[in-house]
């Protein structure tokens, strides 16, 4: 009797060895490896809410600035240890495409979303898109007498000597933007002036994109360069600042989602990119960020700012070019 009960368990643990190792592999395939330039604190709640709908849990990486990312893939390439990327610059989606970095899909949930936030061919679809802003702090400029600027111009007059906080263009997207926004509407002679005058007015130049927005609300500047959101949510709170779309207009950044080559998980991938640009995820997006670009849908910020045409791929084929450039002027 007792060697009959050892041979029923010897063989019952077997057999649960053998179904764990059976379906340990597909359980793995189950994962999709994602990296991502979105904050910390946004992933920790999109990731849970995606899984849901595409059915198999994400696995992220540490949020890395936009270039640190870029960086990243760059360095990868063609051996990436991600399947795909959720959220980058559309610049580097443009030129990584042209690079041969990325699975094209061309998803039919996208097919009502205008053209000019997705790639043609599928390589690259854009989910919510921000732009660059001017901050001022309407306290501060009473106090100090100094006029509410209202171009990119008028950021270059020597009355806001000491007066304007911006990010570093080497570890910032939002200062990229900005810088490579001045070069497009002047062009790059006369945007390199524009940034010469504008820099003897900066006092200090921020790693990221949104604390120029933080430091104007408090009152340690008069004037800053930032990003809608970072901007718009602080007025929402009741800071004394006010937000500036410049006259001359200004650039925007589409979020963008692409699928590397060599994805291991290609059908995680096509769904996460379904549910992006569905009704659904549009709108979840929408609760954290400044505008989606499914037709109809709301993000936080609701104003609609005069964007210029913004050449995204020009922006990501010269940004080694001139951030060096920047580097050697403004980082002596």
């Amino acid at each position: 009797m007792q060697r009959g009960k050892r041979l029923f368990w010897f063989v019952l643990v077997a057999f649960t060895i053998s179904i764990f190792m059976i379906s340990t592999p597909a359980q793995a395939d189950k994962v999709l490896k994602v990296y991502t330039n979105a904050d910390i604190n946004e992933m920790e709640k999109w990731a849970p809410e995606a899984e849901k709908a595409i059915g198999m849990k994400i696995q992220w990486s540490p949020r890395m600035s936009s270039n640190e990312l870029w960086s990243r893939v760059q360095a990868e390439a063609p051996n990436f240890n991600a399947d795909m990327i959720w959220g980058f610059l559309n610049a580097h989606a443009m030129v990584g495409t042209q690079r041969g970095y990325f699975l094209p899909y061309k998803s039919p949930v996208w097919a009502d979303i205008p053209a000019e936030f997705k790639d043609p061919a599928g390589y690259w679809h854009g989910y919510n898109y921000w732009f660059a802003a001017v901050v001022a702090n309407k306290d501060l400029l009473k106090k100090k007498n100094l006029p509410l600027p209202k171009s990119w111009l008028d950021l270059t007059n020597p009355v806001y000597q000491g007066e304007i906080v911006m990010p570093n263009p080497g570890t910032s997207g939002t200062a990229f933007l900005s810088v490579s926004a001045i070069m497009q509407i002047f062009g790059e002679k006369k945007g390199w002036e524009v940034l010469e005058k504008l820099n003897k007015n900066v006092a200090q130049y921020t790693k990221s994109g949104s604390a120029p927005s933080q430091l104007v609300a408090q009152g340690e500047y008069a004037v800053g360069i930032s990003w809608d959101q970072a901007i718009y949510g602080r007025v929402e709170k009741g800071f004394p600042i006010e937000g500036i779309i410049p006259s001359e207009g200004t650039a925007f950044d589409l979020e963008s989602v692409a699928i590397l080559k060599g994805c291991k998980n290609l059908e995680g991938a096509q769904k996460l990119i379904d549910w992006l640009g569905s009704k659904e995820g549009m709108t979840f997006i929408g609760k954290f960020r400044s505008k989606v670009t499914r037709p109809g849908i709301l993000g936080r910020v609701q104003l609609d700012p005069d964007l210029i045409k913004y050449d995204a791929l020009w922006a990501g084929e010269n940004q080694k070019r001139i951030m060096s450039e920047w580097k050697n002027r403004f980082q002596k």
